[in-house]
This record gives C-alpha cells, sequence and structure tokens, in this order.
C-alpha cells in the first residue's frame, strides 16, 4: 500500500505542479522541489528491480524487449526528472537563457510520465484495491529471475 501512496503522490504532485505554473510560481516551485524528492522513495521501493537489471547490464546478459523498454524508459524518466529540476532552478535564479529548457524538458517528461504511468495502470488499480498481484513482466518490480519448474 506504501508503494501505491508514493505512485499517487507522485502523480498528484505532477499534476499539481503544471495546474499552479500559471497561477503561483512559488507553489509550482514548492510542488515540482516535492514532486523531484518523492522520486527517491519510488527508486527505493523498486532497488531490487533496479540492482538486478544493472546486474544483467554488467554481465552482458540478453535482456528482453519488454526489460529493454523499461530500461531505456527508466533512464529517459531519470535523465528528464534532473534536466527539469536544474533547468527550473537555473531559471528560479533568473539566468536568461535563449531556449526554454525548463519548458520543454517539462512538456517532454510529463509525455514519458504519463506514458509510464499508463503501461502500468493495471498494477497500480490492483494495488489500489488491496491485490498482491505481480506485475507485467518487464515491468518495474517484475523479478529478473524467472522460477521454471525442472
Amino acid at each position: 500500500m506504501r508503494r501505491w501512496l508514493i505512485d499517487m503522490l507522485l502523480i498528484a504532485g505532477g499534476v499539481v505542479s503544471l495546474v499552479f505554473e500559471p497561477l503561483a510560481i512559488a507553489t509550482h516551485s514548492i510542488v515540482g522541489l516535492i514532486f523531484m524528492g518523492t522520486i527517491g522513495p519510488h527508486l527505493w521501493n523498486r532497488r531490487t528491480w533496479i540492482r538486478g537489471t544493472w546486474r544483467r547490464i554488467r554481465q552482458r546478459r540478453r535482456l528482453s524487449a519488454r526489460l529493454r523498454w523499461s530500461v531505456w524508459q527508466s533512464a529517459v524518466l531519470l535523465a528528464l526528472a534532473v534536466v527539469v529540476t536544474a533547468s527550473g532552478l537555473w531559471d528560479w535564479l533568473g539566468v536568461p537563457t535563449r531556449i526554454r529548457w525548463h519548458a520543454i524538458s517539462g512538456f517532454i517528461l510529463i509525455g514519458v510520465v504519463v506514458w509510464h504511468a499508463w503501461t502500468r495502470r493495471r498494477w497500480l488499480l490492483r494495488r489500489q484495491r488491496g491485490d498482491d498481484a505481480p506485475e507485467p513482466h518487464g515491468s518495474l518490480t517484475t523479478p529478473l529471475v524467472s522460477r521454471k519448474s525442472p
């Protein structure tokens, strides 16, 4: 249930930050920083998947297409989170730029986050109801070791 709450906090934080951007930049900034701070616990909850996937990559073991997609999606999300946070702080400091990095990377982040949540919607809905069904293969918490019978 705690993982589900963190996921919902991430979704709510993103929506609230987006809604308040044109209305109150201070609220947008505070909620945006809370959103970025929630990424840490979100990744902590997926540490088994991260560790296992990282091990497979280091050992040059083959990754399924679904797992490769999850790895790339996760890497893009992490990179975008860093770029959005850094460019937002850069804008907040009042440094003039010719390209609106924060706005551009923010819109891309929104798109990738929506896709990320959409591909995991069944898991999110099951967890909300309290079911302990495993996530689909290749999702962020699916074990990497298959437990096939001999």
